[in-house]
């Protein structure tokens, strides 16, 4: 990934020219292409990749071969795009990118397929080919050039890849994602007491910066309301916490349409507690806080939806007690580490 991006910059960056060695064989390739519906298709991005560079054909039969491998998914009002290049050795080279349409994903990614497979795809014509421009084009389209009749194939090589061009594309789709926000709703639920799990909702926000790679930073704010007599019995002591929950996370790695991010996890509320089978009925309030880790995965629905599912530990800071008649009689108390989990489903733009 690194050789294929040092590569673009120093094409983007070169003014001189270069001339493709004509005695060059055709290297094979096999495209093999996942996008939603009319997000175009295996022979659009195999015809562009050919714009880019005539050093490559499609693979024959069982013979060695390289794979280029493209996946487009949306998601959060934009389209993002995984390209994974696997030469005939086993070699893998892996780039992601965004863009505001397939169209610009499609070049960006077939621009990168292009010098992966041929490091000269950029500099085998003048950059001074001919341009022309189609009356009818919209304001969106001024950037790209109009096909001209019977051009020579090296006009158009020159044309998608003049230095324009590769910028404009660049500009559109970058393998540094933008800002994304995110907000849902979800069933969450830990333990309060060690008799058993208080289950409860939580609705949260989520943002996280711009960058790229692993490197992706995310910070949440949830409220939750718990309690362990939502679905059973709470025995001797109803307890209840409602929580402001804040996460932190500094990683994310990707696997298609999944992400997994490891978080740090701080609750502070309220947490009350009620005796509702002693002589006397007693309700006590204390604060909460604790503080734990979880993982956070979710998997993209489509149209900016996404199911997230996260579990981990947390630990109270504060041990509580409670007990009926005497203080040697407990009939509850809070856990020294305690499971949690939560399933939601949020939208992103």
């Amino acid at each position: 990934m690194l050789l294929g991006k040092h590569l673009l910059l120093a094409a983007l960056a070169a003014s001189g020219t270069a001339t493709a060695d004509p005695g060059q064989p055709d290297k094979p390739v096999q495209v093999e292409f996942d996008a939603p519906a009319g997000c175009s298709s295996a022979e659009a991005f195999f015809g562009s990749l050919r714009l880019r560079t005539d050093s490559v054909r499609e693979a024959d039969g069982g013979e060695p071969h390289t794979t280029i491998q493209v996946r487009l998914t949306r998601g959060r009002g934009r389209v993002l795009g995984e390209l994974r290049v696997v030469d005939d050795r086993g070699g893998t080279d892996t780039r992601k990118v965004q863009g505001a349409s397939c169209d610009d994903v499609v070049q960006a990614l077939s621009l990168t397929a292009a010098l992966a497979v041929d490091p000269s795809a950029l500099l085998s014509a003048p950059a001074t080919a001919p341009v022309t421009k189609d009356s009818s084009s919209t304001a969106a389209d001024t950037n790209v050039p109009a096909p001209i009749p019977n051009e020579p194939a090296a006009n158009k090589r020159a044309r998608v890849d003049s230095p324009a061009v590769a910028k404009t594309r660049a500009a559109e789709a970058t393998t540094d994602l933008g800002p994304e926000f995110e907000f849902g709703i979800g069933a969450a639920g830990t333990t309060l007491l060690k008799q058993g799990i208080a289950p409860g909702i939580e609705f949260y926000a989520r943002y996280t910066l711009a960058g790229s790679g692993v490197l992706r930073t995310t910070v949440g704010l949830g409220l939750s309301h718990l309690r362990n007599d939502a679905i059973q019995s709470p025995g001797a002591v109803q307890v209840s916490l409602n929580a402001v929950i804040g996460t932190l996370c500094a990683l994310r790695a990707s696997a298609g349409v999944f992400n997994f991010e490891p978080c740090i996890l701080v609750a502070a509320g309220q947490f009350a507690a009620s005796g509702r089978q002693a002589n006397h009925t007693y309700d006590v309030d204390h604060f909460w806080l604790s503080a734990g880790a979880i993982l956070h995965t979710s998997a993209a629905l489509g149209e900016g939806l996404s199911l997230d599912l996260d579990g981990g530990i947390s630990a109270p800071f504060f041990k509580r007690r409670f007990y009926s008649t005497t203080p040697d009689y407990i009939v509850g108390e809070t856990p020294t580490i305690s499971p949690t989990i939560k399933l939601g489903l949020s939208y992103g733009f």
